[in-house]
């Protein structure tokens, strides 16, 4: 095991975030707030002091960077940037407990949404730009270790990625995080330029459309109302908020190859095909009910929650258009049960979403249509394909160990957060949504459940656990907690 390769690529991650905190200390600075722009200012260079430090004492004794390396990097970054991320959050005078602070912060980097700040209407800009930028960073690295690191580990059955960026042969797997952050950081840059100039445009202002653009390319779920997008009452708002979603729930590389002149692949991709279908299904579902139910006047308000709602679930944003609580909350228009099927099926591989994923939920689909056919024609030899892609053995058999991994811990969270005090109801619904990173639509499912803020803090170190479980392939957990990992 080759500690010193994985401290390098820490140490690296460390100072990037470090440079990142400059933003929200120049917003602290232009807005009057001077212990808001040191606090920030002194994390960015505490920050960049250990980061750098990281990376200079390593940089000449670095190991060979394996597998085995790539599973600690790929669980030990999320936990060591969440705590790096949460010093300013702590020290910004704002009353939060230390578990507090790292809640917020490995929310915002796993994208989770999940958040114990209340009053976000009268918080300093700097907080919530901070807040912002940690979803956009964390919805970033998601893409690149899944391109560069866990698809060609294989775990999980990513090894059924579909990706149009150029395949390096014989590269190191840093080599590969780092050609894979150049292909598509300017992307991922001008994405989000664009949904914060549209958001701008529709209503809201510069300040609100940026953050919601970090938030929603990233698919996080972070708003600077307490009422999310319902606290701004913008019909065109939505519109384009729903779009920059969908833009986060489809496997970038295609964003890289229609930037690049191949605009066919979005029409040729099976993910986006799975995407449209789930989604045209569904309209067209909500369109029914509605003209059956006959509401009238209300059917344009209703129909626009239900879509809402539901491209939110899906793409596990977490965004929510209907007060959180109350007559005329979410759960009351949308059914729960479907809210809960959507988060935990999630976008496509290679995006910013959570859940499951849809590309695992079609190959479990496929297999168990195999396995029927068998029962026909035992002798039959039967090709499991994604689109054009053939599904090798290997990699059904590491979905469906991905399937029980998941299903597991979901459980398994859920039982701790009983212990925890919290009702059977609400203790099924936070694990789901933590596990699939969607946190803000905790109330959509259970509305009566207490907020993240309210939980003890056991409870909130449970979802912590749960955040971590959701974001990284949970094999690669799993296998950190083998002795035989640490004994080869």
């Amino acid at each position: 095991m080759s500690y010193t390769s994985v401290v390098h690529c820490l140490g690296w991650s460390v100072l990037l975030l470090a440079a990142l905190m400059i933003f929200p200390a120049l917003t602290a600075m232009f807005e009057g707030t001077p212990h808001l722009a040191w606090t920030f200012g002194a994390s960015a260079v505490l920050s960049g002091f250990f980061g750098g430090g990281f990376a200079l004492a390593t940089r000449h004794n670095g190991g060979e960077f394996g597998k085995r390396e790539a599973f600690m990097f790929l669980v030990l970054v999320w936990l060591v940037l969440a705590f790096f991320g949460a010093i300013p959050l702590h020290f910004s005078g704002i009353p939060l407990h230390p578990i507090d602070a790292y809640f917020e912060s490995i929310s915002g980097l796993t994208t989770t949404g999940a958040t114990t700040f209340v009053g976000l209407e009268a918080m300093s800009p700097a907080i919530l730009l901070w807040r912002a930028l940690l979803q956009w960073a964390g919805g970033f690295l998601t893409i690149v270790l899944a391109v560069s690191l866990i698809a060609h580990l294989g775990v999980g059955g990513m090894g059924a990625l579909q990706s149009t960026l150029p395949r390096g042969e014989g590269g190191s797997l840093p080599a590969r995080m780092l050609q894979t952050t150049r292909d598509l950081l300017w992307i991922y840059l001008l994405l989000t330029l664009i949904g914060a100039l549209a958001l701008w445009g529709a209503g809201m202002s510069a300040f609100e459309g940026l953050c919601h653009a970090f938030s929603g390319i990233s698919t996080g779920g972070f708003s600077t109302h307490d009422d999310g997008i319902a606290g701004f009452g913008a019909p065109l708002v939505e519109l384009v908020l729903m779009i920059i979603m969908l833009i986060g729930a489809v496997n970038f590389t295609l964003h890289w190859a229609a930037f690049n002149g191949q605009l066919r692949v979005f029409r040729e991709n099976i993910d986006v095909y799975y995407l449209s279908v789930t989604l045209a299904i569904l309209t067209f579902s909500f369109l029914l009910v509605s003209l059956w139910r006959g509401e009238g006047d209300d059917f344009l308000s209703t129909f626009r929650v239900e879509i809402f709602t539901t491209i939110s679930a899906l793409t596990t944003s977490g965004f929510s258009n209907s007060p959180i609580r109350g007559p005329t909350a979410v759960a009351t228009v949308v059914p729960p049960v479907l809210i809960v099927g959507l988060i935990l099926a999630g976008g496509s591989f290679a995006s910013t979403t959570g859940g499951i994923r849809l590309n695992r939920i079609a190959i479990l689909f496929k297999q168990a249509q195999r396995e029927l056919s068998r029962l026909t024609f035992p002798h039959g030899i039967r090709v499991l394909r994604l689109g054009t892609q053939r599904i090798e053995n290997s990699i059904i058999w590491s979905v469906w160990g991905y399937f029980f991994g998941f299903i597991l811990a979901l459980v398994a969270i859920a039982l701790a957060l009983a212990f925890f005090e919290l009702e059977a109801s609400a203790a099924i619904a936070a694990a789901t949504v933590i596990i699939s990173n969607a946190g803000p639509l905790l109330h959509a499912i259970v509305p009566e459940a207490p907020k993240f803020v309210e939980m003890s803090e056991g409870a909130k170190i449970t979802l912590i656990i749960g955040m971590l479980a959701g974001r990284v392939e949970l094999l690669a957990l799993l296998s950190l907690l083998n002795p035989a990992f640490w004994n080869r």
